[in-house]
């Protein structure tokens, strides 16, 4: 499906991926409409309005790209929020343009997941959680609504170099040389698989083949992230170290006779 003429709803808009794929989609002559979190306010507490909106003015191509990432120890996740924005969301967002789709014959929806959603690397669960579950919805969307002329693809980027992607998670990915895309070739490949009309597109090597190992025998690829899990856990360590350090700073020093122990892994 070319895009030059068609109406786009993005979410998403204004993160590292959002805004490369709103200007490329618009310079090949798509009508972009987005969901702008400073004008209005949050996708998760808006997701009715947005949803009556949809249903009202349905557009062509819905393409669900907005998301939130947690790298951290499973307990110190909020897996509400995850699950919701990640997840639930594009859910709610596919059923509000189904309706007019359906009538109309015709109809794109994209829903951007994450290789990792396929790879399931450690203190992440959360939001591979939420991608696993964007992949399964999205290819059982596709299957019961390819008879209505709609097509449903889902596309699954490495890691991208964005503001999600900095900070502890991004101190991982250079201690363990994990490859960041450039959020304006992900973009060009997004748009490219639209108008491909793709159902699946994996972006990055080895990750595909990384995806393909965690299917087929999981405990080889427990071995094979063995290493990515420890340098994880010792960057969280460190943080919550630094922070009790931080905390003691400000608080001022320990009582006397307090016994400080140190986990040594």
């Amino acid at each position: 499906m070319r895009v030059d003429g068609k109406h786009v709803f993005l979410t998403g808009a204004t993160g590292g991926i959002g805004r490369p794929l709103s200007a490329v989609l618009r310079s090949r002559g798509a009508i972009v409409t987005t969901h702008d979190h400073a004008e209005q306010g949050d996708l998760m507490e808006q997701i009715d309005t947005v949803c009556k909106s949809l249903r009202e003015n349905t557009p062509d191509i819905l393409v669900n790209l907005a998301a939130i990432n947690a790298f951290d120890l499973a307990e110190h996740q909020n897996y509400d929020a995850l699950l919701t924005l990640d997840l639930l969301v594009p859910m709610r967002l596919c059923q509000a343009v189904l309706p007019a789709m359906r009538n109309r014959g015709h109809g794109q929806i994209v829903n951007i997941g994450s290789m990792a959603g396929l790879i399931a690397p450690a203190h992440q669960s959360g939001y591979v959680a939420a991608k696993a579950g964007l992949k399964g919805f999205s290819d059982a969307l596709r299957r019961e609504v390819a008879a209505n002329g709609i097509a449903v693809c889902h596309i699954a980027p490495r890691a991208t170099h964005t503001g999600m992607n900095s900070a502890k998670l991004g101190l991982l990915h250079r201690q363990t040389a994990t490859s960041e895309d450039r959020p304006r070739d992900v973009a060009i490949r997004i748009a490219n698989a639209i108008e491909r009309n793709r159902i699946d597109l994996r972006i990055g090597w080895p990750e595909r083949l990384l995806a393909q190992i965690n299917a087929l025998c999981p405990a080889i690829m427990d071995k094979i992230l063995h290493g990515n899990t420890r340098t994880g856990l010792n960057i969280l360590l460190s943080d919550q170290q630094n922070s009790r350090i931080a905390d003691i700073a400000d608080t001022g020093p320990a009582p006397s006779g307090t016994v400080t122990r140190k986990t040594i892994f």
